[in-house]
């Protein structure tokens, strides 16, 4: 059995490898970066480390999003680093068969490559995402760059 986040973000709802997931923690308005994609908020200091912190929404749906008090941030780790995810709405963890799980290489015709398969319950299909593929080359380039967060790696 393997477990999940599962959280919405613009309606949709999520899963997420528990494994990549450092903590959830409350949303605090993110000091900007100057230049910055406009799915960047721009980034917090958590845990003595530069924390750069991503509007799931813009950047999935290129919706933009108001954040209230409701509002979490997934810390994840993404590519050895942390990175945090705003989202909507966190439902808790829940573990789910490998019969309810359908991985994207089963030729579905998915060209999106952070969506890693589905959850299939009886209410919804839920996407799992890859944080790891979230973004491309570019898009790393700029995180990594804007934040210096290659200094902040986890070793």
């Amino acid at each position: 059995m393997e477990r999940f986040i599962l959280f919405s973000c613009n309606t949709q709802r999520f899963a997420m490898d528990i494994t990549k997931v450092e903590r959830i923690i409350e949303y605090i308005e993110p000091n900007p970066i100057p230049e910055s994609s406009d799915y960047f908020l721009g980034v917090i200091q958590y845990n003595d480390k530069i924390l750069p912190i991503i509007n799931l929404g813009k950047r999935l749906y290129n919706v933009d999003n108001s954040y209230g008090v409701d509002d979490k941030v997934i810390v994840v780790m993404w590519k050895n680093n942390l990175l945090g995810l705003v989202v909507d709405e966190i439902f808790g963890i829940q573990g789910f068969d490998g019969n309810q799980i359908e991985d994207t290489s089963m030729d579905l015709n998915i060209s999106t490559r952070y969506v890693k398969g589905f959850i299939k319950n009886e209410e919804e299909i839920i996407i799992v995402l890859d944080t790891d593929m979230m973004f491309n080359q570019e898009q790393e380039n700029e995180l990594f760059s804007s934040t210096e967060i290659k200094a902040n790696a986890i070793d």
